[in-house]
């Protein structure tokens, strides 16, 4: 009984053994559990439907758990097919002794399916927000993956799935103007974690490789790590903008770069970007740098697109700050120089230092320059320069030295330019050795070959004018300097508030003075040397009571000076005064001074009840009268005295200039008046030459462009003329008068034939006292007629004779 006991269940558990190691070696396949499975499906998303074929059962003995398996499945989720490989769980041999299928977990593996609908599918068993967002970002792409869930006792996916795959030919669009395509990758997700390999992907026309990338979750933020780097490419703009490298001051273009950067970043579930950070090696084949609006071209000839090469850059961006630093090749006109550069930016502010060596650049002349260097080129050439380049707050410095060439020698130069919203900072300190210098409003010209040294520090704005600091000019025996000179956009005089000048002029003369401003615009002129030669040649050749158009406020200057030149001969002494300029005219002037023999000479300007009257008196007729081109060859300097009045009001100038007892060996006989100018100028009214003259007296009247002689009146020892007539300045000459031996007054004299051949180129006949003549027409074109007179008017008689007893 006992070996059949035995023997029956050692057949048992034989068969046992074997079915047991059937079951798990082999399996059976069944599609007894398909609507269950599909129940089931449908149980947890009834937007599911499940396309099964049989079912593989294979035992787990030691685990009491029996695997399923089934291949060439096929799972439809809102009319999106996802193909399966394979699906694999493991089922509790409880669950199926009862019929009822409770899995522990299942391994789903895909053959290649569409990675929006993958992703979908995902969702569908784990509605997590990075499932979401993914699947927001997805434009197409396929994969193939394995997949794992974890499912509990009551029937619940776990939160640690696992998903393995590929991706191929992907495409996502994360920003609005940048679309990501051609994605490549190996993946390896969890729950809080997804890793990607072996990464390749193409965006704006730029292939880009990674090693990895790394996202992981951080409550509802997530935190991505990687590397990024592409070969050579060409940049563009929606790239600068996403790294936050795009600046309105800095406008890259056609850049064809390598780089190589590792990268972190935080986006959360509203898609928001935060915490970039970048480290980058970037290196630039070429490059072109759009010119900024803040360099000039009317200044600078530079490129309007700046040439950049083989640039080597490390760049760094993190809590929205970015720092570069590079070094590189630039051409900003003909030649590729050497620079560095760092830049750093925090938020919108852009700081940039950068240093260049240029061998040579061109800079336009401009009429400043060539105004007060008028030998200077239109382009000025810049040699072997070192310059500073900064850029910070808004402001643009330049700052360098170097040498410059104006004509043919090259000259040191150190200069500093800053530019912000429109105004211009500027300093400079230059040699000046091959080039003369012009300053014709103080008579001063440096010679070609002296060596002088020009400072320059001040400012330029477009809406208030230059501010000079400071301008000095030093050479040997030269000192100019002029502190805090401000000139508005008008070129007008605002203040300055101090001039200091000691100097040779262009005729070789000293001056040495200083100009103070005491207070408001009140002016101190004091010196021991003035020149004052051109000031009264400009005076007396000007044709207009012209204002000065210089001074933007009226003025008072107060005058002390020891010695002044009148001209190369003649100095007065002690010269004191004040002058009042309002609205650019001399409103009031009372200035005195003396000559070496105590002779005297003063000037005044009064304005009363509005009339306007000057006067000029001078012991020494010579100094202003032989300015005048029609007056040659004085003989004795100290004899003869000047005497000029005159009266305006309404627009109307009376004046009377009376020159007496002076002499002079030539002056022109018979043509045109010349127009007095601060004495409104004496006009050329007589042609030929060898005629004397010792007294002149003319009574006249200025209105606009017209002047009438009243009576002009000359007496010499040979003859006497009397004038009047009218001169409308460039359009019509109308004189008349008469001229005649000064002795026919008394009859000493019958007849002179020398003034016929002078007057008409002929003798006059004999019993004739002299000529009237006439001079009429335009400038140019002037008509003369001359006609012998016996009798002379009494009023030419009277005005002579009185000439005659002063005499």
């Amino acid at each position: 009984m006992k070996k059949k006991i035995i023997t029956y269940t050692s057949i048992v558990l034989g068969i046992f053994v074997l079915l047991t190691t059937y079951l798990s070696m082999v399996g059976i396949e069944t599609e007894k559990f398909n609507n269950q499975i599909q129940n089931l499906v449908k149980q947890k998303n009834d937007k599911f439907d499940v396309s099964l074929k049989k079912i593989k059962l294979t035992l787990d003995p030691l685990n009491f758990k029996v695997n399923v398996k089934t291949i060439d499945a096929k799972i439809t989720f809102k009319n999106k097919p996802i193909e399966l490989e394979y699906i694999q769980t493991q089922i509790s041999l409880n669950s199926l002794i009862k019929n009822q299928l409770v899995a522990s977990q299942i391994e789903i593996s895909t053959k290649p399916i569409l990675l929006k609908n993958f992703v979908s599918f995902i969702r569908s068993i784990n509605n997590r927000p990075e499932l979401f967002i993914l699947e927001r970002f997805i434009k197409k792409g396929y994969l193939i993956a394995d997949l794992k869930f974890n499912i509990d006792e009551f029937g619940v996916f776990k939160n640690d799935y696992k998903v393995n795959g590929l991706l191929k030919e992907g495409e996502i669009s994360v920003f609005k103007k940048n679309k990501i395509e051609k994605i490549n990758f190996i993946f390896n997700i969890e729950e809080n974690n997804f890793n990607f390999k072996d990464i390749s992907f193409d965006t704006n026309n730029i292939n880009f490789l990674s090693d990895r990338l790394d996202i992981n979750k951080d409550k509802k933020n997530y935190l991505l790590e990687g590397s990024l780097r592409n070969k050579k490419s060409v940049l563009n703009d929606q790239i600068l903008q996403v790294i936050k490298l795009k600046y309105p001051q800095i406008d890259l273009i056609n850049t064809e770069f390598e780089s190589k950067n590792d990268f972190t970043f935080n986006i959360n579930d509203k898609f928001k970007v935060k915490n970039l950070s970048i480290n980058s090696s970037i290196f630039i084949n070429n490059s072109q740098l759009k010119r900024n609006n803040l360099i000039d071209k009317n200044i600078i000839e530079i490129n309007e697109f700046i040439d950049l090469k083989d640039h080597e850059i490390k760049a760094s961006y993190a809590n929205k700050k970015l720092s570069i630093e590079g070094k590189g090749q630039v051409k900003i006109q003909n030649k590729f120089e050497l620079t560095n550069y760092k830049v750093n930016n925090n938020g919108s502010n852009l700081n940039l230092v950068s240093n260049i060596e240029l061998s040579e650049l061109d800079i336009k002349n401009q009429n400043l320059i060539k105004e007060y260097l008028p030998k200077t080129k239109d382009t000025l050439n810049f040699k072997d320069h070192k310059i500073k380049i900064n850029y910070q707050d808004n402001i643009l410095t330049f700052e360098g030295f170097g040498q410059i060439k104006f004509e043919k020698e090259l000259n040191q130069i150190k200069y500093l330019l800053s530019t912000k919203d429109q105004k211009y900072n500027f300093k400079t300190d230059l040699n000046v050795n091959d080039t003369p210098i012009k300053l014709d409003f103080i008579n001063y010209k440096k010679n070609k070959n002296l060596n002088s040294q020009l400072k320059i520090t001040g400012n330029y704005n477009k809406k208030f004018g230059l501010d000079f600091k400071k301008i000095s000019l030093l050479s040997k025996n030269n000192s100019l300097i002029v502190n805090d000179l401000k000139i508005d956009r008008n070129n007008k005089l605002v203040k300055v508030d101090k001039i200091v000048l000691d100097y040779f002029d262009k005729d070789d003369l000293k001056n040495k003075f200083i100009i103070n401003r005491t207070k408001n615009n009140n002016y101190e002129l004091n010196g021991s040397f003035l020149n004052a030669d051109p000031i009264i040649t400009s005076l007396l050749e000007s044709k207009h009571d012209q204002q000065l158009n210089i001074f933007k406020e009226n003025i008072k200057l107060s005058l002390n000076v020891s010695d002044v030149y009148l001209d190369n001969n003649n100095v007065i002494k002690n010269l004191k005064g004040k002058l009042q300029i309002i609205d650019n005219k001399v409103n009031q002037a009372d200035i005195s001074a003396l000559f070496d023999n105590n002779k005297n000479i003063s000037f005044s300007i009064n304005n009363k009840d509005d009339e306007k009257i000057t006067t000029l008196f001078s012991s020494k007729a010579k100094p202003f009268v032989k300015r005048y081109k029609f007056i040659k060859g004085f003989e004795d300097s100290d004899q003869g005295y000047l005497d000029f009045y005159s009266s305006k009001k309404n627009g109307i100038l009376k004046s009377k200039l009376t020159i007496d007892n002076f002499k002079v060996k030539e002056i022109p006989a018979l043509a045109k008046i010349l127009s007095l100018a601060s004495l409104q100028g004496i006009a050329d009214l007589l042609t030929g030459e060898g005629i004397r003259f010792t007294d002149f007296e003319m009574n006249f009247t200025n209105k606009g462009k017209l002047m009438t002689i009243d009576e002009l009146y000359a007496i010499g020892p040979a003859i006497s003329i009397l004038i009047e007539g009218y001169i409308e300045e460039d359009n019509l000459i109308s004189l008349k008068g008469t001229l005649v031996p000064a002795t026919t007054i008394n009859r000493s004299i019958a007849s002179i034939p020398l003034i016929g051949d002078l007057l008409v180129g002929k003798k006059v006949g004999e019993g004739v006292f002299g000529v009237s003549f006439k001079v009429k027409g335009p400038p140019k074109k002037l008509e003369t007629t001359v006609n012998p007179i016996k009798t002379l008017t009494p009023r030419f008689i009277t005005r002579t004779l009185e000439k005659i007893k002063k005499n």
